[in-house]
């Protein structure tokens, strides 16, 4: 009786971790589908510190494939913004793609893990708060997070973070290591690079 409820608790903890497979069953291939016209992907952060405060929301629109960052910079004293500026981002096809690939493998639109984050005393210094909305075909969800991200979410949230990047600024560049990447040369006598020196003629 004992073996039975731990092995039954077992599996409750598992399920709410969230991802759980039943190992019994065989795993079907996901199959990706069209990346809906209304996709909508809405992210917005508070990052509280002792020195400053900053709110981010990040809009990422299917239809016309944009992402739109807003930074906005609060003073602490008396709670004005200290500055703000907005970063439009163009989006490949692949990356929504990638982004609807991870809300249909993760089961985004259907719920969330049971446990997701715990605050403790070394998070006091600096918190991160997280909300985390997801609509598409006329249904929405929202999650909120503390310090970190969910199983559920995380693929989809490093996705999202990726686009601030400045590498990604540009969907038509190469990314370093890529096949399409061009090999990269170190120029011969540049500045702070000496070129090739003659061997001496003699010892000292």
């Amino acid at each position: 009786m004992v073996r039975r409820l731990a092995m039954f608790l077992g599996l409750v903890l598992l399920a709410g971790c969230g991802n759980f497979h039943n190992p019994f069953e065989a795993q079907r291939p996901f199959v990706p589908s069209a990346v809906p016209d209304d996709l909508v992907i809405i992210v917005d952060e508070n990052h509280d510190t002792f020195v400053n405060r900053e709110h981010l929301q990040q809009v990422i629109t299917a239809k016309d494939s944009m992402s739109r960052t807003t930074h906005t910079v609060y003073r602490d004293y008396n709670n004005s913004v200290a500055d703000q500026f907005t970063q439009p981002t163009p989006l490949s096809p692949a990356q929504l793609q990638d982004m609807w690939n991870a809300v249909c493998k993760e089961n985004v639109m259907e719920g969330s893990s049971l446990w997701i984050n715990f605050l403790s005393d070394t998070d006091l210094h600096q918190r991160n708060s997280f909300i985390i909305q997801v609509r598409a075909n006329g249904r929405e969800r929202t999650y909120k997070q503390t310090n970190g991200f969910s199983g559920r979410v995380r693929p989809l949230m490093l996705l999202v973070s990726a686009v601030r990047l400045p590498m990604s600024q540009n969907a038509s560049t190469p990314v370093v290591g890529s096949p399409d990447a061009a090999p990269m040369t170190m120029p011969a006598g540049g500045p702070g690079m000496p070129g090739p020196s003659s061997a001496p003629t003699s010892q000292p």
